[in-house]
């Protein structure tokens, strides 16, 4: 029975070792790709009929964003289902930070084609035509 025990502890022991080594010491691995929240980012991410639409870069002119903060507005935010079960889906997505709250809504079609519908800095509010 005790030599089971010293088995079990020693195996025990060698995974988390095992899983520290893997998982532990890199800080730029993304492990929460599988929520809910990033699954939907990812999808906004890989969609190039929304990336390279003349909408998102007109409000990207507007309100005066670089690349690299609309980059990190769809990797970095958090987002909410503003009709949950709708057709189309509608998400609002938003990133907050010391010096900007950048909101953008996003609607996904029956095609699962996403559009922009609207993009606002909430902290230097600006008033956008982009039709």
């Amino acid at each position: 029975m005790l030599r089971r025990v010293r088995v079990y502890l020693t195996g025990f022991a060698i995974g988390l070792v095992l899983v520290y080594f893997m998982f532990g010491r890199d800080d730029s691995r993304d492990l929460d790709i599988w929520t809910p929240e990033q699954r939907i980012l990812e999808d906004i991410r890989l969609d190039s009929i929304f990336m390279h639409s003349e909408k998102l870069a007109c409000f990207q002119a507007c309100l005066s964003l670089n690349d690299s903060l609309l980059m990190s507005l769809f990797t970095d935010s958090e987002n909410k289902s503003l009709n949950p079960g709708g057709n189309p889906y509608r998400y609002l997505v938003y990133l907050k930070t010391d010096d900007l709250h950048l909101e953008a809504e996003v609607e996904k079609d029956t095609n699962k084609q996403h559009t922009l519908i609207s993009m606002r800095d909430l902290q230097h509010p600006t008033d956008c035509h982009c039709e």
